[in-house]
């Protein structure tokens, strides 16, 4: 099974000081980029949960955690997984063929459902900035779709007791992949954001020059202070605007 790129990073303070304003952008400080996975039947029985621990050692809160605004009134998994899969009956009752996959936004987090082997759910929640490429959401797909199938049995008739040993040596293993996945995604992005950065003071630099000069002969009775201050603003609108697009800088 293939996993995701690595990156290396080069340490710098400037570039420490750019990866956390990435994190702080993203709110990756407080959200992870996959708060959790779950993994329930058509019906919407929980059968595997992949998530943080609330534990102090722990960067992360669990999937609850994320779905209230204090820990006095968390949501049951099992009402969640209940939930979702209303929408897959909704499908079959509205003729909507073929629903294979559908996704909730919200200001925070949102929400990713595939419906998988027309047996199963993957209920992937998100912080809601992140935007998994295909390929990213092929590998994901791809790890669950393969666990459904080896271990098939165990899935179908996940309350007998072996079969909850099983999953649960899934799960716990599922755990240490989703921590490792979000640690290759958080590097992937400060890389890019670094890249992007460069990129951009790049741009800058090139057209700082013709910035400065049209400023000077249309205003050369300005004082000089105020076509730099002028200048500066400028600039930061041109960088500002740029940023906002997506750049393929592999």
């Amino acid at each position: 099974m293939k996993s995701f790129n690595n990156t290396q990073n080069y340490e710098t303070p400037i570039n420490g000081k750019l990866e956390e304003i990435a994190n702080f952008s993203y709110n990756l400080n407080n959200i992870p980029p996959i708060i959790g996975i779950i993994i329930a039947d058509q019906f919407g029985n929980t059968i595997m949960v992949l998530e943080y621990e609330n534990k102090p050692e722990e960067n992360y809160g669990s999937i609850k955690s994320y779905l209230s605004d204090d820990n006095k009134n968390l949501l049951e998994i099992d009402l969640i997984s209940m939930y979702f899969s209303s929408f897959k009956t909704f499908a079959g009752q509205t003729n909507i063929q073929n629903l294979s996959n559908l996704e909730i936004h919200g200001s925070n987090i949102k929400v990713q459902l595939h419906y998988l082997l027309e047996k199963y759910m993957v209920i992937i929640f998100l912080n809601s900035k992140v935007d998994l490429n295909l390929k990213e959401k092929e590998y994901i797909i791809q790890y669950f779709e393969d666990i459904l199938i080896k271990y098939e049995f165990e899935f179908q008739h996940f309350n007998d007791a072996n079969s909850r040993k099983i999953l649960r040596i899934l799960e716990n293993k599922g755990r240490v992949w989703l921590k490792k996945l979000n640690k290759t995604y958080v590097q992937t992005f400060q890389h890019n954001y670094l890249k992007k950065h460069e990129f951009l003071e790049l741009i800058i630099k090139k057209i700082s020059p013709t910035i400065e000069s049209v400023l000077s002969e249309y205003l050369e009775r300005i004082p000089e202070e105020f076509i730099n201050d002028i200048s500066r603003e400028l600039k930061n609108k041109i960088h500002d605007k740029i940023s906002e697009f997506k750049f393929n800088l592999e």
